[in-house]
């Protein structure tokens, strides 16, 4: 009887871990898109306080790399247009000039 009682038990533990767990994958993916969103929103606001050519190229840069991350391609696309043309003033400004861009 003890084993019976025992093999219940196990059951019943494995039965409500699977309820329990059922759910993860969704508060997991949940806050794997907070994590991508929040990424995206202080790359923003870092390229918004950055004054200096090269930062906001540098800025720019992370931007796209959260964008991409997030796999939106909109507006990552937006912002590599947006960081191609600040770091080619950021060149310009050290009088460097950086070759044209190949189309994708």
């Amino acid at each position: 009887m003890g084993r019976e009682n025992g093999g219940t038990m196990r059951r019943a533990a494995i039965l409500a871990m699977g309820l329990l767990c059922a759910g993860c994958g969704q508060v997991a993916d949940a806050q794997a898109n907070l994590v991508l969103t929040l990424r995206i929103k202080d790359a923003v606001g870092d390229y918004d306080k950055a004054r200096a050519p090269l930062d906001r190229c540098v800025k720019a840069k992370l931007v796209v790399a959260a964008y991409t991350d997030a796999r939106e391609k909109a507006e990552t696309g937006a912002w590599e247009a947006r960081e191609q043309e600040d770091c080619r003033q950021a060149a310009a400004a050290i009088g460097v000039t950086l070759p044209a861009a190949h189309p994708k």
